[in-house]
């Protein structure tokens, strides 16, 4: 998951970088950049929160938990004495 993030992302960041070394940009070109950087920022924070809740919940099914609700499995010795 986290190498198609990367190998996604690459070509983007390629591009935005050659853009930012181009001295004297026209101001249309800017404000035509400009919504290709945006609609990558939350392409590209969306994947990356999607990967974090995935990790989140691999975390909590290696325990034998339920990762959305992990607190209603006490079957944790840690658990014990609690409640």
């Amino acid at each position: 998951m986290i190498t198609r993030i990367t190998y996604w992302s690459m070509p983007f960041l390629l591009l935005f970088a050659v853009w930012n070394l181009i001295p004297n940009v026209p101001d249309a070109w800017r404000f035509a950049m400009m919504p290709v950087e945006v609609v990558f920022v939350i392409v590209y924070g969306t994947a990356v929160i999607r990967f974090s809740l995935w990790q989140r919940d691999e975390y909590w099914r290696e325990r034998g938990r339920d990762p959305k609700h992990p607190e209603r499995f006490p079957t944790d010795p840690r658990d014990k004495g609690r409640g």
